[in-house]
């Protein structure tokens, strides 16, 4: 079974919780980015369609597509699942927003961070679902994303003393650099482009209305430099909105 929600329709939040209240097996949530150029519908796009094919039997899943319009641009029914699945949690909370969620009687029971293709998170995914159950084989490790075979043993240097004309400088006299200094931390408050002692409903607006905008599915289709911007400033915003609830606390 496969169910697709928009972020457009004004009940999307409600209807999300539904499916997750109403699941008895294994149920996969997640988003995607699906714009008016999109011919494909989102549950036709991978990982979705070979999910379906291969373990339709035993797994449901639910696809949230963002269209990216004035409609549905305030809402954030993935921020608000994440946070209702994880309310102790933020780092949690914010993982299961932004990837995928698999859960069992309502309940989580693994998050699959989205990696660089559908076919890499077709593999992790299959890993973690062949851990929950005994109908969904382990994927090949050796088709493991990032997997190198062993690369031969380097050579043996030569016997006798160095390989270049450079002679080995004294014991004692190589020089060593210092460790570059630490970061300056950045301002919380600037970081959110929030005034100082804004109300914290105020600033949680703020914090999912900025770190919406480095979503995954918001920068897939451009190149994989903006995808490292998109990391880092998600990680800055995450650390300000940190740094803002434990001064709150």
């Amino acid at each position: 079974m496969q169910a697709v929600l928009y972020f457009s329709d004004k009940q999307v939040r409600e209807k999300l919780f539904s499916f997750v209240d109403a699941a008895q097996g294994l149920l996969l949530v997640a988003g995607v980015r699906h714009g008016a150029a999109m011919t494909r519908p989102p549950q036709g796009r991978e990982p979705f369609a070979a999910l379906e094919d291969r373990f339709g039997h035993v797994l449901a899943q639910v696809i949230v597509a963002d269209e990216g319009t004035t409609e549905g641009m305030w809402r954030d029914p993935l921020g608000d699942l994440g946070d209702r699945l994880y309310p102790e949690d933020k780092k949690r909370a914010y993982a299961a927003a932004t990837g995928y969620v698999l859960l069992e009687g309502g309940k989580p029971r693994a998050v699959v961070r989205k990696h660089a293709s559908p076919a890499e998170d077709l593999w992790f995914l299959q890993e973690a679902l062949s851990r929950l159950s005994h109908g969904i084989p382990a994927p090949d490790p050796e088709k493991r994303p990032g997997h190198r075979r062993p690369e031969p043993a380097p050579r043996a240097p030569p016997r006798y003393g160095p390989a270049n004309d450079e002679a080995t400088p004294p014991r004692g006299s190589r020089v060593v650099n210092p460790p570059p200094a630490a970061p300056k931390a950045k301002d919380p408050w600037t970081v959110l482009g929030i005034e100082r002692g804004t109300p914290k409903d105020e600033a949680r607006k703020a914090f999912r209305t900025l770190i919406a905008q480095y979503h995954p599915d918001k920068v897939a289709h451009l190149a994989p430099e903006f995808h490292a911007l998109a990391e880092r400033r998600t990680r800055e915003i995450l650390d300000a909105w940190e740094a803002l609830e434990r001064d709150a606390d």
